[in-house]
């Protein structure tokens, strides 16, 4: 009895580990990667063998000590190397001579599960992502000098909502994010889509944030998709099982959907420049086993189902208006301040008739002025666009009585040049400063000059 219980539990012992073993593999601890040295594709499975494009002969995987399991790490490729970031933000690898080698001195961050991941300028970023339960709006960069991480300040006058899994684009100097999930009160891990599907752009030069429109509501970008890169367009292949596919060309602003040429269960998938084919780890749920499938891009892109404009910009619209509005409000600001100046300019100034040499104010004749003040006025009148010497105005004198010696003319011309500002102010209501402008002339500071001031008297 002993010996059967005996023979009983050593076939247990040795038939479970290679039943969880398939049980583990069925759950995808599986990673595939180019190579970029060899090109080859390289298919990981359970961070202890891998294989070469196909699986027929696998080989053992050597590697330094890191965090959690391969297939939980993001594919990075700067200057014809191979790195591998974890999907939470911290480890570091790199693929060196077919082992894996950590090179960072972080730790497990954990902080970042779901974030949009990208190189620019040879340099890893993560923008967003979820953990210690909070979803995040932050951006963070691999410093390969320190081997460290650090933030990034962003600037702008509003920011993208906090979220994870969130599509993105890089384009030039510019990250484009949009979809993924936000924080959702009923459900903290798995959030909702955020409700506003606005597209954001983050200039990598200034680190300025912009709003660039609102994308095609009928996407729903909280499914998961698998992406790549190629000739600045963004392509998504959907993980759920229609294989919806999708190329979001920002340059001409269109989102085009195509049918893939077969059902494909997406593990995992990259795509080789060099041969222009979409590289992809199809599961065969079957038999718990996983191939390599090769996809021509071309004749995938011949015959789109559908086209449509992928941003639409009504922050470009209501710019418009705005900036419509407010010149057609300057325009009658304008227009009523001048004519309320005139206004207020027709209804104080006084009017010279020219032809009968009358001087009115408010429609009514104005008497109150002798002849030798009048020929002041009219003199005045006459030079009003420019100063004039003082003493010119003693002329108007000299000529009635030739025998009044200078001080006599100066003092009576002061006298009636007083007499004239204290009528007109009387009548008018203005003050002396209002009526009349002195200076000194530039040229020689011991004449002094004399003119009307602009709009006081009218010349009709």
């Amino acid at each position: 009895m002993n010996r059967i219980l005996l023979v009983f539990s050593f076939l247990i012992l040795h038939i479970s580990p290679k039943g969880f073993a398939q049980n583990d593999k069925f759950k995808g601890e599986t990673f595939l990667f180019q190579d970029l040295k060899t090109r080859d594709a390289i298919v990981i499975e359970h961070d202890s063998v891998y294989y070469k494009n196909s699986p027929l002969q696998f080989q053992k995987l050597r590697h330094t000590e890191y965090p959690e399991i391969i297939s939980r790490y993001v594919s990075h490729t700067i200057k014809g190397k191979n790195y591998f970031t974890h999907y939470g933000c911290g480890p570091v690898l790199e693929w060196r001579n077919d082992s894996l080698v950590r090179i960072d001195n972080s730790f497990l961050h954990q902080n970042q599960f779901g974030a949009a991941t990208f190189v620019y300028k040879n340099e890893i970023y993560y923008f967003g992502g979820y953990g210690l339960f909070t979803f995040k709006n932050i951006l963070t960069k691999y410093i390969f000098k320190s081997k460290e991480w650090m933030a990034i300040q962003t600037f702008g006058s509003e920011f993208p909502s906090l979220r994870r899994d969130a599509n993105h684009i890089i384009s030039g100097d510019d990250l484009y994010i949009f979809g993924g999930s936000s924080e959702n009160p009923n459900d903290y891990y798995y959030g909702k889509i955020p409700s506003d599907n606005i597209v954001w752009k983050l200039n990598l030069k200034t680190m300025t944030w912009n709003k660039e429109g609102v994308y095609k509501t009928n996407i729903k970008t909280d499914e998961g998709y698998f992406n790549f890169q190629y000739k600045n367009k963004m392509y998504m292949i959907s993980r759920s099982a229609d294989n919806k596919f999708y190329e979001i060309d920002i340059a001409n602003n269109s989102i085009k959907k195509y049918n893939l040429p077969s059902y494909l269960n997406i593990k995992s998938c990259y795509f080789d420049k060099n041969s222009e084919e979409l590289v992809v780890l199809h599961f065969l749920s079957t038999i718990a086993k996983s191939k390599v499938i090769r996809l021509k891009l071309n004749p995938i892109l011949i015959n789109p189902i559908l086209t449509e404009t992928f941003i639409s910009n009504p922050y470009e619209k209501w710019y418009y208006a705005l900036s419509t509005l407010a010149v057609l409000s300057l325009i009658f600001y304008l227009f009523y301040k001048t004519k309320n100046k005139n206004s207020i300019i027709n209804n104080k100034s006084i009017v010279f008739d020219n032809n009968t040499k009358q001087l009115k104010f408010k429609g009514k004749n104005i008497d109150a002025f002798d002849t030798n003040e009048l020929k002041i006025i009219i003199h005045l009148i006459r030079n009003q666009s420019e100063y004039i010497p003082i003493n010119s105005l003693n002329n108007l004198f000299e000529q009635e009585n030739l025998s009044e010696n200078y001080s006599s003319t100066t003092k009576r011309r002061e006298n009636t040049l007083n007499a004239i500002i204290t009528k007109l102010s009387l009548i008018t209501g203005y003050n002396e400063s209002e009526i009349i402008l002195y200076r000194k002339n530039p040229d020689d500071k011991r004449m002094k000059e004399i003119k009307l001031k602009d709009h006081f008297i009218r010349v009709k």
